[in-house]
């Protein structure tokens, strides 16, 4: 080889821009985590918290394992939305030396603090809980005042422009359509004489109805997507009629359970955006029935979040909304001891508890209190991981639960709905995807298995639509090189 040729090899490889696929969602669906490397910067593409292992202490390990990247050599980390398996590492990156600014679309600062704060509160007390266990001091896996140091970072950009960081690095957020001011990321990207287009969907909104979440907008073309795939799998089909099915059982559920046999219904719900979505579908079902039952937000965050969305919605649902908060029936427990005033009545009421995969909160109490009674229901309207207490109920057969160690009576009538996801679907991501003018697609966020069956299928979809986008169905040590 010429001395020449091998001078040009030293120069590309120095403009090479390198994505690593580092965190839990190159595998599974949580721990949103990438790295792109380029010849002068490290980004960091989200930073969330791995949930739904089957222990605590398994999803203590991955979320306070060493990063694979020494945290002061970041110099920027980009978020596209706030669900806290997006940013709920941030704390603890910033903890472990990270000074990089946190760039983020507008109108989730607020949100992030909530968060993050309600995630510090809880990783202390995962981390007492293990402590007790192992009979020494397991320390948390980052604390409030890491939480404060994170937020000082955070810079907030607004949606549909081009906003240039330097000369090596321009970004655009764009709509997603997921949950409230979430966005897909677009990333324009020089290293040396190269420069690419990275596509970053973050999560991806449901092309059903929806209150509340940012408006979707195609991207028609990047060098590289990195797409997500919760429900890629062909089963996940929601349409107009399962939704329409859907809000009639909802309201079946509440007429009978509530109204007729004055009994309770539980709804855990994610105290961002599911929360809200769903008491605005109770309101428009029940606003004139003077009948249904009180309806309490059973959260410290959720009630946070609930009012907080009433500065952040967009002007055209605002009279809406403000309606739902000031319905008589909606009542707020922010406390414990008004939740235990609640728990104490014999009375009907429709109660949205989080968390939704049950894992944590208050709706694991009002589950533990509610299933041995078969005159109530719990009602499941969102994702829940495998391992997790949520999926078990769904899925067992048996007459007890194991719910924090102790045995309990598996009565209640349990309901499953399925069009309230705030993903797009199978069929949404296969158009989707298949349209994006792209050099490679990568498929991250998503159970391995399901992901291998579609990255075959979306192949197929673009071979059919003569482009020529290779599908990357990624894991923990894949790296791309464009």
């Amino acid at each position: 080889m010429k001395f020449c040729e091998v001078n040009n090899l030293m120069k590309n490889k120095k403009n090479q821009i390198r994505v690593s696929f580092i965190g839990n969602n190159a595998e599974n669906v949580t721990g949103s985590l990438s790295l792109i490397t380029t010849q002068t910067k490290k980004i960091l593409i989200e930073c969330g918290l791995v949930q739904g292992n089957k222990t605590l202490l398994a999803d203590y390990r991955a979320n306070s394992a060493k990063f694979d990247f020494k945290p002061k050599d970041i110099d920027l980390v980009i978020i596209g939305h706030s669900h806290i398996d997006h940013i709920g590492k941030l704390p603890k990156l910033y903890k472990d030396g990270c000074t990089a600014p946190i760039i983020v679309p507008k109108g989730n600062y607020d949100i992030m603090n909530i968060l993050l704060s309600d995630s510090a509160h809880i990783a202390g007390k995962d981390a007492e809980t293990l402590s007790k266990k192992a009979g020494k001091v397991i320390e948390p896996v980052f604390r409030q005042e890491d939480v404060d140091i994170c937020l000082q970072y955070i810079q907030e950009y607004d949606f549909d422009e081009k906003h240039v960081c330097d000369d090596e690095f321009t970004f655009r957020f764009v709509g997603s359509g997921h949950i409230i001011n979430a966005a897909q990321i677009e990333m324009w990207i020089t290293s040396g004489t190269n420069t690419k287009k990275i596509l970053y969907t973050s999560d991806l909104g449901s092309d059903l109805p929806k209150h509340f979440a940012s408006k979707f907008k195609a991207v028609d073309k990047a060098n590289l997507v990195i797409g997500e795939a919760t429900y890629a799998d062909n089963s996940r089909c929601a349409t107009i009629k399962t939704r329409k099915t859907d809000i009639e059982k909802i309201k079946s559920v509440v007429n009978e359970v509530c109204i007729c046999n004055k009994s309770k219904v539980l709804i855990p719900v994610f105290a961002l955006d599911r929360c809200q979505n769903i008491l605005t579908i109770l309101y428009e079902l029940f606003k004139d029935n003077k009948d249904c039952p009180k309806i309490v937000i059973d959260s410290p965050m959720a009630c946070k979040i609930t009012k907080l969305f009433a500065e952040l919605i967009n002007e055209d649902e605002k009279e809406l909304y403000s309606q739902v908060l000031s319905w008589d029936k909606l009542n707020f427990s922010e406390d414990y001891e008004t939740s235990k005033m609640y728990q104490g009545l014999n009375e009907p009421l429709i109660l949205l508890s989080c968390g939704g995969m049950l894992t944590a909160g208050r709706s694991v109490i009002w589950v533990r209190n509610l299933l041995p009674n078969p005159m109530n229901c719990i009602l499941f309207v969102g994702y829940s991981a495998t391992n997790s207490l949520a999926s078990k109920i769904k899925l067992s057969k048996r007459k007890t639960i194991a719910i924090e160690g102790k045995s309990v009576l598996s009565k209640a009538s349990i309901v499953d709905l399925k069009s309230f996801s705030s993903h797009l679907q199978h069929d949404g991501l296969l158009e989707y995807y298949s349209n994006i003018n792209a050099d490679k697609i990568a498929l991250v966020h998503s159970n391995f298995n399901e992901k291998l069956g579609f990255a075959e299928e979306l192949q197929k979809e673009v071979s059919k639509k003569n482009k020529t986008s290779r599908v990357v169905c990624v894991n923990r040590s894949t790296e791309i090189v464009i």
